[in-house]
């Protein structure tokens, strides 16, 4: 899998549904997914932490904290599959210009998707296990799994097969190469990051447009 194939997953879905509606984001992007092998869904969700990684910056940190989103380390996480989630352009623009966050409308949540994150582990399990039994053998397995005492639903199901087919095994056996990596990270020519030690206080130099829209930061409601 290319890169540009895997910002066409986003943009194919970002067409479909209401970004807003996280739930209906979800289900088809793994509609979109399993229309891949295997192989490739894991392939999909290494290239997806290369951009999680180029996204760790201090500078989105900081626009991520004037959105008023939750940005501890697992919020800002959180932030940044949602980033991804909006689809190349958007991502891009923002890498190069955190306060162009401005132009985007954030959820009344706010800016995070921790479900997104594994969006991709679900997708694998689910298609490694069509791949290595079949369809309709996993249908019997699935009615026989549900007829037994205490199981319920296709969720708990879908845990199951999460168990058995683990993503990071095929990661392990297929990861993405450096050469593939550095040719994701040439796409941006990102300017020199911020200090880490940035506070509330700063947002307004940092991102101005971003502390005016949602009244954050030195003497705008934050504290």
């Amino acid at each position: 899998m290319k890169k540009e194939t895997f910002w066409n997953v986003m943009r194919d879905v970002n067409r479909l549904v209401d970004g807003d509606d996280q739930e209906a984001v979800l289900e088809a992007t793994r509609k979109k997914l399993m229309e891949f092998s295997a192989e490739d869904i894991a392939m999909w969700h290494q290239i997806k932490e290369v951009y999680m990684d180029m996204a760790y910056r201090n500078d989105l940190w900081a626009a991520c904290a004037a959105t008023g989103t939750h940005c501890s380390d697992d919020g800002f996480m959180d932030f940044r599959s949602w980033l991804i989630s909006q689809g190349r352009e958007v991502y891009m623009q923002v890498l190069q210009n955190p306060d162009s966050l401005a132009d985007v409308e954030i959820p009344g949540t706010g800016a995070d998707f921790e479900a997104y994150g594994y969006v991709a582990i679900d997708a694998y399990a689910q298609k490694k296990e069509i791949e290595t039994k079949g369809l309709v053998s996993i249908l019997k397995d699935y009615w026989t799994w549900v007829g037994k005492e205490g199981q319920t639903g296709a969720e708990s199901y879908l845990r199951t097969l999460e168990y058995r087919n683990d993503i990071y095994k095929e990661i392990d056996a297929h990861p993405l190469g450096e050469e593939e990596k550095e040719q994701i990270r040439a796409e941006v020519d990102l300017r020199p990051d911020i200090t880490s030690c940035w506070n509330l206080e700063m947002l307004p130099e940092i991102v101005p447009r971003l502390c005016w829209k949602y009244n954050t930061g030195q003497g705008m409601g934050m504290t």
